[in-house]
């Protein structure tokens, strides 16, 4: 009934069609002031989309064509961002305009007046319904695709960050693991070095252990020096009774000899330990420098000794042939003795000073030992920190794998939001 009586009533419209449309497209033009109609052609052109546009609206109701019609108009206002209320506008007052020319032949027939104001208001009311609704769709349509654009923009941006998180967290568990890695050689090292100044240190100990056996030896050969001076003492007093005494002296000359060779194994023994003092000095490297300055001078002090020595045994030579000969040879005996007395004396002296060096190099040994053990004790609390630095870089990797997991759980996780969002 509607299609019909629509049909009719733009049979009735038709003669003012250029009137009533003329009303319809300044209606919207009121709503588009500013707006770019350029390609919609002048306003010749204009005017003839909205002479179809009311065509359309009054004689194909049941035509596909019509929805197509309301579907672009409403797409026109939405385009250049007019609101349902402004769409609206235009179709109200096309409605007013229909009316007005109803009513100009009102008085001609009243039926016919009744029924196109009848027409007129429920054609009004359907395109006003099918233009909200389309309105109503558009603006869902367009939320959606601001909601599924967003969401798709927030998950890019989601997932840059996650990779560069990601990135960024690469180098430090390579740094981490190689820290563990030189940590743990370290340790190791450090172990070494431990072991090697535990090993430095007892070989300190051995040494002032020898060292302090060198002292008491010297001491003992000390006495036996004192003792060759007083025996060199008797010699001179009983020099006038040489010729009857001379085979007690030949028996002192030979104890002198004896005494002479316990010396030269005494010195032979000390250059022995100056030169092994001397290696471990050089072991030491720099901290044993003064400990080498101080054996060369044991050295030196050994072979003072062994020249002295045989000194003195050239000297009891001497003293033995003039044994053989007569008492006129008693004052070259006498001033033999007395050169013996004075190298028995020299010879004490350079072992006291010898004892005295010994004693400053087994206190220089001592204090390089305790050195050692210090160094030892510090070695290996700085192992017992290394080992506790790994720990921590295993932990630190191991929640590295765990920040791994909840990337991957939020990156599910936002997957899933975005979706419902969108």
């Amino acid at each position: 009934m509607l299609v019909a009586n629509a049909k009719k009533l733009w049979i009735f419209v038709e003669p003012h069609a250029d009137r009533v449309a003329t009303i319809y497209r300044d209606a919207w033009l009121a709503h588009l002031e500013g707006a770019d109609l350029s390609a919609y052609g002048d306003s010749a052109s204009i005017h003839k989309i909205a002479m179809v546009c009311l065509e359309q609206l009054l004689s194909n109701i049941d035509d596909y064509r019509w929805v197509e019609s309301m579907y672009a108009v409403t797409s026109f206002g939405f385009a250049h961002g007019c609101s349902s209320h402004e769409a609206l506008d235009p179709i109200a007052k096309l409605t007013s305009a229909m009316l007005a020319l109803a009513r100009e032949h009102r008085d001609d027939d009243r039926d016919l007046f009744v029924d196109l104001a009848e027409t007129i208001c429920r054609v009004s009311m359907l395109a006003g319904d099918v233009t909200s609704t389309l309105y109503a769709a558009t603006l869902e349509h367009r939320d959606k695709r601001i909601r599924r654009d967003a969401a798709a923009a927030y998950q890019r941006r989601f997932e840059t960050t996650v990779k560069a998180m990601a990135r960024a967290g690469a180098p430090l568990r390579t740094i981490a693991a190689s820290a563990a890695e030189s940590a743990r050689g370290m340790m190791g090292k450090s172990s070494e070095v431990a072991a090697a100044a535990e090993q430095s240190a007892l070989a300190m100990r051995e040494a002032a252990s020898t060292a302090a056996g060198l002292i008491r030896t010297i001491d003992e050969t000390r006495n036996e020096v004192d003792g060759a001076a007083d025996i060199a003492e008797q010699a001179a007093s009983q020099a006038t009774a040489a010729v009857a005494t001379s085979e007690n002296l030949s028996q002192h000359a030979e104890s002198i000899e004896s005494i002479l060779g316990l010396i030269r194994d005494i010195a032979g023994q000390t250059n022995l330990l100056a030169l092994n003092a001397t290696i471990e000095a050089a072991r030491a490297g720099d901290a044993g420098r003064g400990f080498a300055v101080v054996a060369q001078e044991v050295k030196s002090l050994a072979n003072q000794t062994a020249r002295a020595t045989d000194d003195i045994a050239n000297k009891i030579a001497a003293i033995q042939a003039a044994t053989l000969e007569t008492v006129e040879t008693n004052g070259s005996i006498r001033d033999t003795i007395v050169a013996v007395q004075g190298s028995a004396n020299r010879i004490r002296d350079a072992m006291e000073r010898q004892a005295q060096t010994v004693t400053m190099i087994t206190s220089a040994v001592d204090e390089t030992a305790l050195a050692a053990d210090s160094m030892a004790a510090t070695i290996a609390s700085i192992s017992s920190d290394t080992d506790l630095v790994t720990s921590e870089i295993d932990e630190l990797n191991h929640h590295y794998d765990e920040v791994e997991k909840q990337f991957t759980a939020l990156r599910g996780s936002n997957a899933r939001f975005t979706s419902e969002v969108a």
